[in-house]
């Protein structure tokens, strides 16, 4: 996977810990990703860190389109797109704990974690 985006998140209950997800569709259902548009991508969820953290990972092609596809799709992310939590943990916060990674910037490309 050459180009791709890295997502985590947790989310901190009313106790301000970090709750463990029971599998990766109780994860989805407590993280509110509604505004992100996934269309035309094939994003890969997990857990990780003892099931506290929801990782969302997009790949995008090796190649100039996919490059400009990543580019846009984290600008969407950052500027654009809410994320939050569905009840009973509506009133808490939805940590991204990794906002992004990028697995392979080109030479003289910017990195998004810059």
């Amino acid at each position: 996977m050459a180009n791709s985006l890295r997502y985590t998140f947790q989310v901190i209950g009313a106790d301000s810990s970090v709750i463990t997800f029971d599998d990766i569709d109780a994860a989805k259902d407590i993280m509110d990703l509604g505004d992100w548009d996934f269309t035309g991508l094939s994003p890969v969820y997990s857990l990780e860190d003892s099931d506290t953290t929801m990782v969302i990972t997009i790949p995008f092609a090796d190649s100039e389109d996919g490059r400009t596809a990543q580019d846009a799709f984290h600008n969407n992310v950052k500027d654009t797109w809410d994320t939050s939590v569905n009840s009973p943990y509506d009133e808490h916060i939805a940590a991204i704990s990794d906002s992004f990674t990028v697995t392979s910037p080109k030479d003289g490309e910017v990195d998004l974690n810059s």
